[in-house]
Protein backbone atom coordinates (compact mmCIF):
# COMPACT_ATOMS: atom_id res chain seq x y z
CA UNK A 1 0.00 0.00 0.00
CA UNK A 2 2.79 2.45 0.88
CA UNK A 3 4.50 1.91 -2.50
CA UNK A 4 1.26 2.58 -4.33
CA UNK A 5 0.79 5.93 -2.53
CA UNK A 6 4.32 7.02 -3.50
CA UNK A 7 3.59 6.06 -7.09
CA UNK A 8 0.37 8.11 -7.18
CA UNK A 9 1.87 11.36 -5.89
CA UNK A 10 4.04 12.00 -8.97
CA UNK A 11 1.14 11.11 -11.26
CA UNK A 12 -1.17 13.55 -9.47
CA UNK A 13 1.53 16.21 -9.57
CA UNK A 14 2.14 15.71 -13.29
CA UNK A 15 -1.60 15.86 -14.00
CA UNK A 16 -1.94 19.03 -11.91
CA UNK A 17 1.02 20.54 -13.77
CA UNK A 18 -0.49 19.73 -17.18
CA UNK A 19 -3.82 21.31 -16.16
CA UNK A 20 -2.09 24.43 -14.77
CA UNK A 21 0.05 24.88 -17.89
CA UNK A 22 -3.06 24.67 -20.08
CA UNK A 23 -5.11 27.04 -17.92
CA UNK A 24 -2.23 29.50 -17.59
CA UNK A 25 -1.71 29.50 -21.37
CA UNK A 26 -5.39 30.32 -21.91
CA UNK A 27 -5.36 32.99 -19.22
CA UNK A 28 -2.16 34.48 -20.67
CA UNK A 29 -3.84 35.00 -24.06
CA UNK A 30 -6.94 36.51 -22.42
CA UNK A 31 -4.84 38.80 -20.20
CA UNK A 32 -2.69 40.07 -23.06
CA UNK A 33 -5.69 40.49 -25.38
CA UNK A 34 -7.55 42.57 -22.78
CA UNK A 35 -4.50 44.71 -22.04
CA UNK A 36 -3.76 45.29 -25.74
CA UNK A 37 -7.37 46.41 -26.29
CA UNK A 38 -7.27 48.66 -23.21
CA UNK A 39 -4.06 50.29 -24.46
CA UNK A 40 -5.46 50.81 -27.97
CA UNK A 41 -3.30 48.25 -29.80
CA UNK A 42 -5.50 46.85 -32.61
CA UNK A 43 -3.94 43.36 -32.54
CA UNK A 44 -4.69 40.03 -30.91
CA UNK A 45 -1.79 38.41 -29.01
CA UNK A 46 -1.09 36.04 -31.93
CA UNK A 47 -1.28 38.86 -34.48
CA UNK A 48 1.10 40.84 -32.28
CA UNK A 49 3.53 37.90 -32.22
CA UNK A 50 3.39 37.54 -36.01
CA UNK A 51 3.82 41.23 -36.75
CA UNK A 52 6.59 41.47 -34.14
CA UNK A 53 8.52 38.80 -36.04
CA UNK A 54 8.16 40.90 -39.18
CA UNK A 55 9.15 44.07 -37.31
CA UNK A 56 12.27 42.35 -35.99
CA UNK A 57 13.31 40.21 -38.97
CA UNK A 58 11.77 41.89 -41.98
CA UNK A 59 9.69 40.37 -44.76
CA UNK A 60 9.37 36.59 -44.91
CA UNK A 61 7.17 33.85 -46.29
CA UNK A 62 4.13 32.45 -44.51
CA UNK A 63 5.96 29.14 -44.17
CA UNK A 64 8.88 30.84 -42.41
CA UNK A 65 6.41 32.52 -40.05
CA UNK A 66 4.62 29.23 -39.43
CA UNK A 67 7.94 27.56 -38.58
CA UNK A 68 9.01 30.32 -36.22
CA UNK A 69 5.62 30.52 -34.52
CA UNK A 70 5.36 26.71 -34.39
CA UNK A 71 1.93 26.86 -35.99
CA UNK A 72 0.47 25.12 -39.00
CA UNK A 73 0.33 27.05 -42.25
CA UNK A 74 -3.50 27.29 -42.19
CA UNK A 75 -3.45 29.03 -38.79
CA UNK A 76 -0.85 31.50 -40.04
CA UNK A 77 -2.92 32.11 -43.18
CA UNK A 78 -5.88 33.15 -40.99
CA UNK A 79 -3.64 35.50 -38.98
CA UNK A 80 -2.20 37.01 -42.16
CA UNK A 81 -5.69 37.42 -43.67
CA UNK A 82 -6.77 39.38 -40.58
CA UNK A 83 -3.63 41.54 -40.61
CA UNK A 84 -4.12 42.19 -44.32
CA UNK A 85 -7.74 43.26 -43.74
CA UNK A 86 -6.51 45.64 -41.02
CA UNK A 87 -3.97 47.09 -43.45
CA UNK A 88 -0.81 45.96 -41.62
CA UNK A 89 0.64 43.52 -44.18
CA UNK A 90 0.50 42.86 -47.89
CA UNK A 91 1.33 39.69 -49.75
CA UNK A 92 3.86 39.99 -52.56
CA UNK A 93 4.76 37.18 -54.93
CA UNK A 94 8.11 35.61 -54.09
CA UNK A 95 10.39 36.29 -57.05
CA UNK A 96 12.43 33.16 -56.23
CA UNK A 97 9.40 30.85 -55.84
CA UNK A 98 6.23 32.04 -57.56
CA UNK A 99 4.19 29.48 -55.62
CA UNK A 100 4.72 31.37 -52.36
CA UNK A 101 4.15 34.88 -51.08
CA UNK A 102 6.37 37.15 -49.05
CA UNK A 103 4.68 39.15 -46.31
CA UNK A 104 5.62 42.81 -46.28
CA UNK A 105 4.73 45.33 -43.59
CA UNK A 106 2.77 48.40 -44.63
CA UNK A 107 3.52 51.96 -43.54
CA UNK A 108 0.59 51.61 -41.11
CA UNK A 109 2.34 48.68 -39.41
CA UNK A 110 5.64 50.53 -39.27
CA UNK A 111 3.93 53.54 -37.68
CA UNK A 112 2.42 51.26 -35.02
CA UNK A 113 5.72 49.53 -34.17
CA UNK A 114 7.30 51.72 -31.50
CA UNK A 115 4.17 52.45 -29.47
CA UNK A 116 2.91 48.85 -29.72
CA UNK A 117 6.25 47.41 -28.64
CA UNK A 118 6.42 49.79 -25.69
CA UNK A 119 2.86 48.88 -24.67
CA UNK A 120 3.63 45.17 -25.10
CA UNK A 121 6.64 45.45 -22.80
CA UNK A 122 4.60 47.28 -20.18
CA UNK A 123 1.99 44.50 -20.30
CA UNK A 124 4.67 41.87 -19.74
CA UNK A 125 6.20 43.91 -16.91
CA UNK A 126 2.77 44.08 -15.27
CA UNK A 127 2.31 40.34 -15.66
CA UNK A 128 5.73 39.54 -14.17
CA UNK A 129 5.48 41.96 -11.26
CA UNK A 130 6.72 40.48 -7.98
CA UNK A 131 8.62 37.62 -9.64
CA UNK A 132 12.37 37.80 -9.19
CA UNK A 133 14.85 37.46 -12.04
CA UNK A 134 16.13 34.26 -10.43
CA UNK A 135 12.61 32.78 -10.35
CA UNK A 136 12.11 33.71 -13.99
CA UNK A 137 15.42 32.08 -14.99
CA UNK A 138 14.49 28.86 -13.15
CA UNK A 139 11.08 28.92 -14.84
CA UNK A 140 12.65 29.41 -18.27
CA UNK A 141 15.05 26.55 -17.62
CA UNK A 142 12.14 24.31 -16.61
CA UNK A 143 10.12 25.30 -19.69
CA UNK A 144 13.15 24.55 -21.85
CA UNK A 145 13.47 21.09 -20.30
CA UNK A 146 9.76 20.44 -20.87
CA UNK A 147 10.12 21.51 -24.50
CA UNK A 148 13.16 19.28 -24.98
CA UNK A 149 11.39 16.29 -23.39
CA UNK A 150 8.35 16.76 -25.62
CA UNK A 151 10.53 17.13 -28.71
CA UNK A 152 12.45 13.95 -27.90
CA UNK A 153 9.24 12.05 -27.10
CA UNK A 154 7.57 13.26 -30.32
CA UNK A 155 10.55 12.14 -32.39
CA UNK A 156 10.67 8.70 -30.75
Amino acid sequence: MFVKILYCIPMLLSKELAVEINLTGCKLKQFIAAKLRKRGVPLTPEQFLLIDLLWNQGSMSQQQLADQMQKDKNSVTKLVDALERKGFVVRQQNSLDRRSNILVLTDKALELRDSAKQKGISILDEMLEGISEEELRVFLTTLSKLDRNMTVAADA
